[in-house]
């Protein structure tokens, strides 16, 4: 059936060719506020089943109400095409949140709060809209293995809710070799390219911390309480050949913790990082040592400095450096001063934008986890990754970033 229902935007068009073109098996639609994609969603399920006799489609919004009023959105759509719909429509379910078509299809609204209700069917497509907000273990367990019979597809609309494995899904959905299971696009207010939208936007902003409006319009994974600003701009797949001096941070990993070696060039681009642990991989001490061994004179020809954290360690660097051809690599004890200097100087590398990161998960998600609380004894500020979690990565880079600028003129100047 050839049904107009409306005029899409420039973001809409471009979620229409993701989905309906390109058709990978998870579509990732990011957008921001303003960019029309909850009406997308739904006039694309309610064409798909206008035109796809017997298919079987689900719309699942996080919670009930939101479920509720997607439905009462499509209510108001009949309501303005009564004789129409008459036509296409067999029967409007406003208990239950269903619709079924003359042609056999059907589409229900459901919420991610419904627990076992959600589990039995046998679907064709599914919609997740505010995905970011439906638990990962719900997708996995009971929403995918439903298409796995019909080869079906999903389609999951959100903003980000801060790095979870939404953003991780966008992630992957940028690599070439994912683009047959899962692609992404996203697309902000900006892209609608509207005065007037911009304008009502920018009101918006005035009610708004920067951290929402972030999350919220410019579709930016913000945590609350993030210490580092600009991280996505950061990222870059630059292979990086033109430098003149490389500066290593050496974070040796000791029990469950890693080991991560991070090296860059005197402009603050990463250009290589192995992260490794040792006892996971059940190295013994000459099989450890030599992998640092085999980083450090990977990067000799060009190498400045090395710092080596030796809190801890100070036997391996002793046993490492017995090697006189070692001599670029210098003790460096993280302590209470030495750690906020250190932390504070790529804290204002991200936010000046003057440092590059490779597209590395890992590596983003101990950036946000990262984070700064005031002691409430001595009233220092104390720099930690929450929870327990790895902070490895971030240790080398900001060694890495400091043997920098310790070690060349210029740098940044330190604030916090």
């Amino acid at each position: 059936m050839n049904l107009k229902l409306y005029n899409p935007t420039k973001p809409q068009l471009d979620f229409h060719e993701l989905v309906n073109v390109d058709k990978p098996l998870i579509s990732i639609l990011v957008a921001g506020r303003q960019t029309g994609k909850t009406y997308f969603m739904q006039m694309d399920a309610l064409m798909r089943c206008l035109n796809n006799p017997k298919h079987r489609v689900w719309f699942i919004s996080p919670i009930q109400a939101q479920s509720n009023k997607v439905m009462k959105d499509i209510e108001s759509l009949f309501s303005a095409h009564q004789e129409l719909f008459n036509k296409i429509i067999v029967r409007f379910d406003r208990k239950n949140n269903e619709i079924f078509f003359h042609n056999g299809s059907f589409l229900k609204f459901k919420s991610a709060d419904s627990g076992d209700n959600l589990r039995g069917a046998t679907l064709d497509m599914i919609y997740i809209d505010e995905a970011a907000y439906v638990k990962l273990d719900l997708i996995n367990a009971v929403l995918l293995p439903m298409i796995t019979r019909t080869n079906g597809r999903v389609i999951a609309a959100s903003t980000f809710n801060g790095p979870n494995y939404f953003y991780d899904w966008y992630q992957q959905g940028q690599l070439p070799e994912n683009f047959e299971d899962m692609k992404s696009i996203k697309r902000t207010y900006l892209d609608l390219n509207d005065p007037d939208v911009t304008k009502v936007v920018m009101g918006v902003k005035k009610s708004m911390t920067q951290g929402q409006f972030d999350q919220e319009f410019m579709c930016l994974p913000v945590s609350a309480g993030v210490l580092f600003s600009n991280m996505e701009a950061s990222m870059s797949d630059e292979v990086v050949t033109d430098y003149d001096r490389v500066y290593i941070g050496m974070d040796i990993g000791v029990a469950q913790d890693y080991t991560v070696l991070t090296a860059m060039t005197e402009d603050y681009k990463v250009i290589d990082i192995h992260r490794f642990n040792y006892k996971a991989e059940g190295l013994d001490y000459q099989e450890f040592k030599q992998r640092i061994r085999d980083f450090y004179f990977k990067h000799d020809d060009k190498l400045a400095a090395a710092y080596f954290e030796v809190n801890n360690n100070d036997l391996l660097f002793d046993d490492l450096t017995e090697d006189e051809t070692l001599y670029k690599m210098i003790p460096f004890l993280t302590t209470a001063k030495s750690k906020p200097d250190m932390i504070r100087n790529l804290v204002k590398l991200f936010e000046d934008k003057k440092i590059q990161i490779p597209r590395n998960n890992e590596l983003l998600k101990e950036l946000y986890d990262f984070k700064s609380k005031r002691n409430a004894i001595t009233g220092n500020l104390q720099f930690q990754n929450t929870d327990g979690k790895h902070d490895d990565m971030v240790m080398s880079l900001a060694i890495a970033a400091y043997c920098a600028f310790e070690e060349q003129d210029g740098g940044v100047t330190m604030f916090l």
